[in-house]
C-alpha cells in the first residue's frame, strides 16, 4: 500500500478505500493492494481470491476506476 501513497491525497484516498462502505443491504470494500486484472469493470484471478478470503463465499469481485489512481483497483461487494 505504501507505494501508493504518491502524494498526501493520494494516500488519503487509498486509507478511504480499505474501509466499509455500506450502500442499501450491500457492502464494499476496496483492495487497492491487490494485482488486478481486469476486462473493463471484470476482475480476474487475484482479486477473486482476496474477496473470497476476506468475505467469503458470496462475494462478487469488480473493477473500478477512482479519480487519482493511475489503475483500476479491486473492488469487493458482499451481502451486508
Amino acid at each position: 500500500m505504501a507505494k501508493l501513497c504518491i502524494t498526501k491525497s493520494l494516500c488519503g484516498i487509498v486509507f478511504l478505500l480499505s474501509v466499509y462502505v455500506i450502500e442499501g443491504k450491500e457492502c464494499n470494500e476496496g483492495l487497492p493492494w491487490v494485482t488486478t486484472h481486469c476486462r473493463g469493470e471484470v476482475a480476474q484471478g487475484n482479486c477473486w481470491v482476496a474477496c473470497q478470503q476476506r468475505h467469503g463465499m458470496d462475494v462478487k469481485a469488480s473493477c473500478r476506476d477512482i479519480i487519482g489512481i493511475p489503475t483500476q483497483i479491486c473492488w469487493c461487494t458482499w451481502p451486508c
